[in-house]
């Protein structure tokens, strides 16, 4: 087991991050980058809302952008599902989680109603039990298991910083987001501070790249309008054959993966799909169930990626 997986996969509160922070330094310097001439931390905002980007290299002179976020997510009773292939599943789903929340409020309104007898009264009780309940969705208790959301994606971006050659380093910009289980936070600070550089700069997004066998990529039109797209899906084409891997290439038009990529004009969001009979999908996040980070997955990116890089 990586000591990512092993130390780190608690990483929600600003303590948490900057332990995460110091380590990756210290693991970086060990491959040769300058941990203060090579790492530089972005940061935006205060409390809960600050924002920490971990930047390793330069994105107005790379070729290419990876970005994963670092941040992790409070636990919950039920699975964040997403389904990015199939847009009905995923809708219909966001749907389910929505009546079940005013069902609950709902629950605890109606009792306030029949002992107060006023409706003002049973409205706030509503509106307050909602805002609770949205509010620990967001910054609740801190999950221990985080192993695909999202720390398969920044084992993944180290994976990837440790294995290119020297010579290939200075191609590539890898960005480890903070917030994005807040709002896309960090990689919306991120977007604007470096607006410029990122206009027509091609950026891959890796969240929950650990669980399931089939890889997918999801190119924004700019993206597959870019001239290296063609050799991004031939390498990861060519790295299936050996693989124990599935590589799916889709467009962003219908598909619904709200990641960090969305902010980008030339973003591409990569995840691991598991197969049901309701089609492909990323189940067991934002509980105690996501223990899951297959190595192959880990692999095939990983060579994929750096041999993309080596042949920009």
């Amino acid at each position: 087991m990586d000591e990512i997986l092993e130390k780190f996969q608690v990483r929600k509160t600003n303590k948490q991050k900057t332990a995460f922070i110091e380590y990756l330094k210290g693991r970086l310097e060990k491959s040769g980058y300058d941990k203060e001439k090579d790492i530089t931390i972005e940061e935006k905002g205060h409390g809960i809302l600050k924002s920490r980007n971990i930047v390793v290299g330069n994105p107005a002179t790379a070729k290419v952008v990876f970005t994963a976020h670092y941040d992790t997510c409070a636990v919950i009773p039920f699975p964040n599902l997403m389904a990015p292939t199939n847009p009905f599943l995923f809708i219909g789903y966001q749907i389910l989680l929505t009546v079940l929340l005013l069902g609950i409020a709902t629950l605890v309104a109606y009792p306030v109603l029949r002992v107060t007898e006023n409706a003002l009264i049973a409205y706030y009780a509503f509106l307050g039990m909602l805002l609770l309940m949205l509010y620990y969705l967001l910054f609740g208790f801190r999950s221990k298991h985080t192993a695909n959301d999202n720390t398969s994606g920044i084992l993944l971006l180290t994976k990837i910083l440790e294995t290119l050659p020297a010579e290939d380093r200075e191609k590539v910009c890898v960005v480890y987001f903070d917030n994005e289980e807040k709002g896309l936070l960090g990689s919306s600070f991120f977007a604007q501070k470096h607006k410029a550089e990122m206009k027509d700069r091609l950026l891959v997004n890796f969240d929950c790249v650990g669980d399931g066998d089939n890889v997918v990529t999801m190119a924004k039109k700019g993206a597959r309008e870019d001239a290296l797209y063609p050799l991004f899906t031939e390498v990861l084409q060519k790295e299936e054959q050996s693989a124990d891997v599935v590589y799916l290439c889709r467009n962003m038009k219908f598909m619904m993966f709200p990641s960090d990529q969305s902010h980008f004009n030339k973003g591409i969001g990569v995840c691991s799909l598991k197969k049901g009979i309701f089609g492909r999908y990323v189940g067991r996040i934002h509980t105690p169930l996501d223990t899951k980070c297959r190595e192959e997955n880990i692999r095939y990116l990983t060579q994929a990626m750096t041999g993309f890089v080596g042949e920009i």
